[in-house]
């Protein structure tokens, strides 16, 4: 007896059930009608939404270099696809100027074309913005803040690296105004925060109206109420379960921002937890993560604390311990970027100065699996960077444009 024949549909439910995209790009491989199958924009809509991207690489502060995944790290064949299909030095741009990279989110890139003044303190304009994607080479310049919404800035302070207005990309899935379909996958927004002397001003962009609007201006004092807290800046944008999250001057105090409600208030770093080594992840369940960085010299350890809110409380109480990350003692650990799903390690040999290191090969990069708590190499350089931003994303061949 025939067995019967396996229909479109249960062969998508099939695929859909593979474990990451390399299977999925291995099984489109074996005949066309697979192929035909799995480039179905509504399957692969629903395939991406099941699966987190993969981990490929970072790129230093400025964006200037992309740090590729390498063997035997489980994505080192998808992120060397991507760096042979994306272009990072970004010539697809309309202009040849020297542009610098902000934010790096959902395949997308925010940069930011500055002035020769950039950084002055007196350079109080709003620099120019684009939002690219590098493996379609697609770009859109951002207009201008108009003039009747930049007026509400007085006073802007510095955050951090010198820039006194942040922008940065909210993340696919928060904007009530995405439609269905394909403009629901090209369609995204981009905040610009000023941090001014009495006061927080944002701005929201949004690719769908193309306009940007106000969306908070909120009094320092009304969110720290009697703290008594400094807020001469703000700094380390993190960003976990509808909220992202900086650290308060010098004080273990969290800035909030609720993408949900659109409003600003102000949470305690857990008790035992550093405002500097500290890193905001997605702890499933809609419950925020926190990794924290720890030394305990009396026994000479190293590890990674992994706390987990219990609910949406914002009381420190109910942050709880989840699991303990053992790390080789022999070396100095720094987080150095975080997502939802990964963070980015840097380690080099405690032992040696600081002339050594400029000479030998010594810093190690590892990314870390949130879920899976996996610490992979990512690759290993001569120089330390201090910023970084994590880039995270699937094969290109299962990707549609993302502008």
């Amino acid at each position: 007896m025939a067995l019967p024949a396996i229909t479109n549909d249960l062969l998508a439910e099939i695929f859909l059930r593979l474990p990451t995209p390399g299977d999925l790009v291995r099984a489109s491989a074996v005949c066309v009608s697979f192929r035909r199958l799995v480039t179905v924009r509504s399957f692969l809509r629903r395939f991406l939404s099941l699966h987190a991207p993969p981990f490929l690489g970072f790129l230093d502060g400025d964006g200037d270099v992309f740090h590729l995944a390498l063997p035997p790290h489980p994505s080192a064949p998808a992120a060397r696809a991507v760096s042979l299909s994306a272009d990072f030095s970004f010539s697809f741009l309309p202009t040849h100027d020297r542009w610098i990279v902000l934010d790096v989110r959902d395949g997308r890139f925010l940069l930011d074309r500055a002035p020769e003044e950039y950084g002055r303190e007196e350079s109080l304009d709003f620099t120019e913005l684009a939002v690219c994607d590098p493996l379609q080479r697609r770009c859109l310049l951002l207009p201008p803040v108009p003039d009747d919404l930049a007026a509400s800035v007085e006073h802007p302070l510095h955050v951090e690296f010198g820039c006194w207005c942040e922008p940065f990309l909210v993340p696919s899935g928060e904007d009530d105004e995405e439609e269905e379909g394909e403009l629901e996958e090209t369609s995204f927004r981009v905040i610009r925060m000023a941090h001014c002397k009495t006061k927080l001003v944002a701005f929201i962009f949004s690719s769908s109206t193309g306009q940007w609007r106000t969306f908070a201006s909120h009094c320092w004092s009304d969110l720290l109420g009697e703290t008594g807290v400094s807020t001469d800046v703000i700094f380390g944008r993190q960003y976990a379960c509808s909220c992202f999250y900086w650290v308060v001057g010098s004080t273990e105090k969290l800035l909030v921002l609720d993408t949900r409600k659109m409003e600003f208030s102000i949470a305690d770093v857990p008790p035992g937890c550093h405002r500097r080594h500290i890193a905001i992840v997605d702890a499933g369940e809609g419950r925020p993560g926190m990794f924290s960085l720890r030394e305990n010299v009396a026994d000479d350890t190293v590890c990674l604390h992994y706390i987990v809110r219990r609910n949406q409380d914002e009381s420190s109480s109910q942050w709880q311990m989840e699991k303990t990350v053992p790390l080789d003692s022999a070396y100095r650990y720094y987080i150095r970027g975080a997502t939802e799903r990964y963070l980015l390690l840097l380690r080099c040999p405690r032992h040696l100065n600081v002339r050594s290191l400029l000479d030998v090969r010594h810093f190690e990069w590892f990314s870390l699996d949130v879920k899976t708590l996996q610490l992979d190499k990512v690759c290993v350089l001569n120089h330390g960077i201090l910023h970084t931003h994590i880039y995270t994303n699937f094969p290109p061949s299962l990707l549609p444009p993302t502008i």
